[in-house]
This record gives structure tokens, C-alpha cells and sequence, in this order.
């Protein structure tokens, strides 16, 4: 777009413009055509006055009000019977008045009794035969009252209706609509409460009933209700709903009754809550008291500080003060207790019950039907906690502790609890296996052991007591028992004692028992059936069993069997009489008496038994040196020996001295001779008188008579055979 400036240099003198310069000058310009876009003026036209007026601000407004108004003014309105007389001041200035007729507005025998002007709050109150008045608040129109055809009062401004008020508004007649003028206008509650309009009369609800469905709210005492409360009342902050709840409130204060017949008897009882049918029915006195279910606390007139939620709850309570049951039916026939506390369904339910007076206090019970029985004598006291479902309480009870649990009522004298205890008494005792998870590590602080006597009863001992008595983990090392080791003594079984280790791992059991009679030493598996034991008695001796093998050491003697049937056994037995010998047993298809597998014949004493092998060894030879086992005359021993040979010297001589070294005593000889060469085999020591073998300490001589120049070298063999002493 081209400047003013730029426009004027097409059009100097002398210049002859084309026709683009011409349309830059014609484009620069509005046609009278065209119309002018708003944001293209110099003007702010958020600043404009729309016509409905939606954009003026509230200051604005007023400023052009206070500038096309005329201001008129309302002074004192006069009533002569009937008749109103507003005095105002004209839109000229002059004085006037209007005379408005109400006594077309009477109905129901109401009428109009007095009518007062407020100046400072510029309202018109009229107040009618009945005492209720009505209000017009003026404060914001200037007021020409005129009186309609339908027999209503407008208050108008410059022709346009303002306020319009009603026959039933000035009479006061809410209930009666069938004297009430139609209405043309779209009037609702909404609209009626938008106009700032309230109620001073209760809303009732089927008059036919009376007061039993009223709505409302006492400005005195502050007190909201629905339902026949007691209008009379002058106790504040009360609030009843409900048919015939607080329907005999005096001067009781801060009292909530929430369902039909709730807290209906109070008068003068404050601070006290009841919810549900009846609850606190007969409540008179009573402070501080929440009731809440059907019933709940029903028959308590002057008690204090009860707190009964669940339905029927505290039911029977009279004057008792203080107590607490949460859930149906808790502490039901409780008539007069104190301090008591009741939680679960049914929990205390029939507590004094049985008693005329009920007055039984400071009591916990904790679970459903928790302190009942099934027996008849029922169950009162004080001063009892009872912990768990059906947890059994009975009789005249009192500082009792009871935790336990069943899924049915029980008959508290045929339970033994699971915790019981006393108060007075200050005992706890346990029906149940104790343990302890968790345990501090004790250190030199800890002086008390823990003991329990006959009764299972536990106390305590100094720990200096146990100081020189076995512990339970042994003794530690290098501190072994130096005493004797002592178990009560006595003649029942309560005196038996057993000492004994289970191995699971390996399956084996071993036990020391101590008895009356004896001791006994066992060792088995789990089942015991396979077992090994020995049984020491003072009257029946020692017996010994395992595997079948039994020994027995007892007044008719001793023996030592083994068993592998009922019929075949071996065994020795020794009696106790002196002439009877020892006997030995063994009963088998092919009994052999004793026997070894180790041979000791070379060592056999005296008085020794001999093994067959040594009996079979005397009559055997050998070429080796051995004792025999005997002795000779000079008590040394006789040794035997064996010489073979099968080559002989010539000359007949056998050197001796090798064989037998240190030979002293030749006590007897065996010989035998092979001589083939004379077709013979002979044993002893001459042949046929014609040949003689001589034996002597360091030779023997084989000499055959009448051949003295003889070859003894053909001689087969020779065995000699000695048994000798030596030196």
C-alpha cells in the first residue's frame, strides 16, 4: 500500500500517471460502497453499552439508574383495621399516600392486627391475630402498592411488578389451599427462595396425623426435628427424626434422636445419642449416653456414659453407668452394672441374668457369646476377662481371666480353658503345650531358674541352687561329675526315671531307666523290634538279651545261651550248688559241645581242657622240636621230635647232636626201618635178633650182627622218633 506522499509524486505537473499508479491511488481510498471493518476505526468499542445491557458492570449500572430513575421515598405506613396507608413521596416532589384494603386477604379467621414500618431496614412488618407475622422488604423499589382482582397486593415500580404478595402469605394459612388464589405465574420453591423468602412455621406432612409428620426448626433452642417433638422444649442444639422422638424434651440439651420412638421419654437428660427404632426409649435423666441399633439400651432411664451399638444392645440396662457393648444382643440382661465392656454379638448376653439385683460391674468380654454356659445356674460376678468365641464363664464368677475359643456354648464346669486365671489370687495357669519362640540370651543379671512342682505349678529357684547339679547339656570339658549322681527313691511308678536319646537319623533309641526294682539298658529301633537290653535287679539278678543270645546272673547261678529257635540252643549254665557240675548246652541236629577256632594246646596248663587238635597233635609227628605239654619226674618239660632219613651213613652211625641239640634226658623212642635190601620194613630197635639199633645221646648205631664190614648205606630209610628233656 502506498503512502499519502508516495500517491502525490503520480500526480505532480507535467506527469502523465499510467494505470497502475491509478488503481494505487483509487485502492487507497473506501468507496462509499464498501463498509468500514470496526477494527480498522480508532475507536474501543468494549467501551459501548450493549442494548440488553449484558456488558455493564454493576457501577455502571447503578450510574445510569441514579440517572433515569425518579427517587421516591417510603415514610411511616399507618394500618386502621383493615386498611394500610403507605405515605411516600411522589416522582414530583408532593407528598402522597395509598390506601391499600386487606381485608380481603382474612382467611381461616386470621386477620390482620398490627402493621410497623422499620426506616433504618425499610421493611413493612405485619403481624396477624395469630401472632406470626410477614416481612416486605422495600429497601431496593420504589413502592406503588396496588391491589389486584384476585385479591393480592403488588408493590410496583414505573409499571412493572416487583412484588407480588399472596393471601396466603399475608394470613399465615399454609395448610389450607383451597381458599388460595390461582396463580397464573411460573412460581416455584426455587423461585420463592431466590426472593430471599423463608418459613417461620413448621411443615407438616398429613395433618391428618397430626404433628406426626412435621418439618422444622425451633429458633429458640436451635433444635431441628421431624416428627412430634416436644415444641415446649427449652433444652437447645436438640435434633429429632423420627415418630414421637424428644416428644417429652424439657430442658435437656445436645440430644440426637434418630429413628421412631427414639430417646422419647427424655426430659431433662443431655448429651445423649440414640439411633435406631426405640433406641433409649425410656430414657428420662440419663446424660452422655450413645445408643445406636433397634432397642438398643430400650429400658436404661437414668444411666450415665453407656455406649450400646448393635441391636438390642444393653437392652435390659436401667441405672447402669459407664458400660460398653458393641454388637447384637452384648450385654442384653445386664439390669444395673457399671464399668463393663462388652464386644462381639451376643458377648455378655446373659450376664446377671439370673440375679435380681444385676448389679455387676467391671467386667471385659471380647468374642461372640463370649462368658456364657449351658448350664441353668447361669453366670454373674465381677471383675471377669473373657477372651474368645463361646468362651465359657458360669456360676458367681468374679476376678477370673478365661481364653478360650469353641464353635459352640459350652458348659463352663466341664472345660478345663486354655488360659485361666485369678486376680485376687494373682495365678495363671495353662491348659497347653508352652513354648517360648523367643528368648533373650541370658547374661549375669539372670539369677532365678524357672521350676514347676507336682501341680505344674511354676516358680522359681536361685540359680545359685542349681550350681552343683548336672545341666541338661552336660558337663563341659575337663569338668567331669566328681559326686554321685541321686534319683528320688520311692515305690510307685511315679518314681521310674528314664534317661534316654533318640537318633531319627539313624532310627535308634537308647534309654537308661531307673525303677523301683532295677535298672534297665536299652537300646532299639523305633518300633522296638529289634531290641538289645540288660536288666540289673537287686531281687532278680542281671539279664542280658540281644539277637537271640540271653545271659543270666541270678541266686540259682549263671548262664549264657543263645537262642535261634524255640527248640535248638547252646549255651553253659553254671549252678550255685557246689557238687552240680557246669553244664553245657547245644541242642542242634549235630551237637558238638566246645570248641575254638584259635588252637592253645602249646600253651595248656595243668588243669586245661584240651582242644581235639591238641589230643589229635600227641598222636601226630612232626620233624620240628615241640613241646609235648608234659613234665618230666624233674619237672621240666618233655619235648618230642621226628628224624627221617633216607640216606644212611655206611657205617650205621647217625650223628644225633644237630637234630637234637642240648639233649639230657632220652625218655622214650619210636623207630621205624626200611630195608629192602633184606626184604623188610621193620619198627622197634632189633629185627630177628640179628639186628640192633642203639640209641644214645649224640648217636644211634644200626649194627647187623656177623657182618661187620656191612654197607648200612642200602637201608631205605630210617624214622626215629624221641621225647626228651633238655638241659
Amino acid at each position: 500500500m502506498k503512502t499519502k506522499q508516495e500517491l502525490k509524486q503520480f500526480f505532480e505537473n507535467g506527469d502523465i500517471p499510467n494505470q497502475e499508479q491509478f488503481w494505487e491511488w483509487q485502492d487507497s481510498y473506501w468507496h462509499k460502497d464498501e463498509k468500514i471493518p470496526s477494527e480498522k476505526l480508532n475507536y474501543d468499542f468494549s467501551q459501548k453499552a450493549d442494548a440488553n445491557a449484558s456488558n455493564i458492570s454493576p457501577q455502571n449500572a447503578q450510574l445510569w439508574k441514579d440517572k433515569i430513575e425518579t427517587q421516591t421515598s417510603i415514610q411511616n405506613p399507618q394500618l386502621n383495621g383493615n386498611i394500610l396507608t403507605i405515605f411516600y413521596t411522589g416522582e414530583n416532589g408532593v407528598q402522597q399516600s395509598k390506601n391499600v384494603d386487606l381485608s380481603g386477604l382474612v382467611t381461616n379467621d386470621i386477620s390482620i392486627r398490627d402493621a410497623v414500618y422499620d426506616a433504618s431496614q425499610n421493611i413493612i412488618t405485619i403481624t396477624q391475630s395469630d401472632g406470626s407475622s410477614f416481612a416486605i422488604n422495600l429497601s431496593e423499589f420504589s413502592i406503588i402498592p396496588t391491589t389486584n382482582v384476585d385479591g393480592s397486593v403488588s408493590l410496583v415500580q414505573e409499571g412493572v411488578e416487583k412484588v407480588k404478595i399472596h393471601k396466603v402469605g399475608i394470613s399465615g394459612s399454609y395448610n389450607d389451599l383451597s381458599d388460595k388464589p390461582v396463580f397464573a405465574g411460573n412460581d416455584t420453591l426455587q423461585s420463592v427462595i431466590d426472593r430471599d423468602n423463608s418459613s417461620t412455621k413448621p411443615i407438616v406432612f398429613n395433618i391428618d396425623q397430626g404433628r406426626a409428620g412435621e418439618l422444622g426448626f425451633n429458633k429458640n433452642t436451635y433444635s431441628h426435628y421431624w416428627g412430634n417433638i416436644n415444641t415446649a422444649h427449652t433444652g437447645v442444639y436438640g435434633l429429632g427424626i423420627g415418630y414421637n422422638t424428644l416428644s417429652k424434651l424439657t430442658t435437656g440439651s445436645n440430644n440426637v434422636a434418630l429413628g421412631s420412638y427414639a430417646l422419647t421419654e427424655v426430659t431433662t437428660g443431655r448429651w445423649n445419642t440414640a439411633t435406631g427404632i426405640s433406641s433409649g426409649a425410656k430414657l428420662t435423666t440419663g446424660n452422655f449416653n450413645a445408643f445406636y441399633g433397634t432397642q438398643a439400651g430400650i429400658e436404661t432411664t437414668t444411666g450415665t456414659g453407656n455406649t450400646y451399638i448393635g441391636d438390642e444392645a444393653g437392652n435390659k440396662n436401667v441405672t447402669g453407668t459407664n458400660n460398653t457393648a458393641l454388637g447384637i444382643g452384648a450385654a442384653y440382661a445386664l439390669t444395673n452394672g457399671t464399668q463393663n465392656t462388652f464386644i462381639g454379638a451376643f458377648s455378655g448376653t446373659n450376664h446377671g441374668k439370673v440375679t435380681g439385683s444385676g448389679a455387676w460391674g467391671y467386667n471385659t468380654f471380647i468374642g461372640y457369646n463370649a462368658a456364657s454356659t449351658t448350664h441353668a445356674m447361669g453366670v454373674w460376678g465381677d471383675n471377669n476377662v473373657v477372651i474368645g468365641c463361646n468362651a465359657p464363664l458360669g456360676g458367681s464368677t468374679s476376678n477370673k481371666l478365661v481364653i478360650d475359643s469353641y464353635t459352640t456354648p459350652q458348659r463352663h464346669d466341664f472345660i478345663t480353658p486354655f488360659i485361666h486365671g485369678d486376680f485376687a489370687a494373682r495365678t495363671l495357669s495353662f491348659d497347653a503345650v508352652v513354648t517360648a519362640r523367643r528368648t533373650p540370651l541370658a547374661d549375669n543379671t539372670y539369677s532365678r531358674v524357672a521350676v514347676m512342682n507336682s501341680n505344674n505349678t511354676i516358680g522359681y529357684k536361685n540359680l545359685s541352687d542349681f550350681q552343683n547339679y548336672l545341666p541338661i547339656s552336660g558337663t563341659e570339658i575337663n569338668k567331669p561329675v566328681s559326686g554321685h549322681i541321686q534319683f528320688e527313691s520311692g515305690d510307685g511308678p511315679e518314681y521310674e526315671t528314664l534317661l534316654y536319646k533318640t537318633n531319627a537319623i539313624d532310627e535308634v533309641q537308647n534309654q537308661v531307666g531307673f525303677f523301683p526294682n532295677g535298672v534297665v539298658i536299652t537300646s532299639s529301633d523305633l518300633n522296638y523290634a529289634q531290641t538289645s537290653k540288660i536288666d540289673v535287679s537287686k531281687k532278680d539278678g542281671v539279664l542280658a538279651e540281644a539277637f537271640g543270645a540271653r545271659m543270666t546272673l541270678n541266686d540259682s547261678g549263671a548262664s549264657l545261651r543263645y537262642y535261634s529257635s524255640s527248640s535248638q540252643a547252646k549255651g553253659i549254665i553254671v549252678s550255685n550248688l557246689d557238687d552240680e557240675p557246669v553244664l553245657v548246652e547245644h541242642q542242634a541236629a549235630n551237637p558238638r559241645g566246645l570248641s575254638s577256632n584259635t588252637y592253645f594246646g602249646n600253651n595248656a596248663q595243668k588243669n586245661d581242657y584240651i582242644q581235639k587238635q591238641y589230643a589229635d597233635k600227641q598222636h601226630s609227628y612232626t620233624r620240628d622240636e615241640e613241646l609235648t605239654g608234659g613234665t618230666w619226674i624233674n619237672g621240666k618239660p618233655v619235648y618230642k621230635k621226628t628224624l627221617y632219613l633216607d640216606q644212611i651213613p655206611r657205617t650205621g652211625e647217625i650223628d644225633l647232636r644237630s637234630e637234637f641239640p642240648g639233649l639230657e634226658t632220652i625218655i622214650s623212642n619210636e623207630m621205624f626201618t626200611e630195608w629192602y635190601a633184606l626184604d623188610t620194613a621193620f619198627a622197634g630197635n632189633q629185627w630177628r635178633s640179628k639186628i640192633y639199633i642203639t640209641v644214645e645221646r649224640d648217636k644211634a648205631t644200626i649194627e647187623f650182627l656177623d657182618q661187620p664190614d656191612y654197607d648200612y648205606s642200602v637201608i631205605n630209610s630210617f624214622t626215629l622218633t624221641l621225647e626228651y628233656t633238655k638241659k
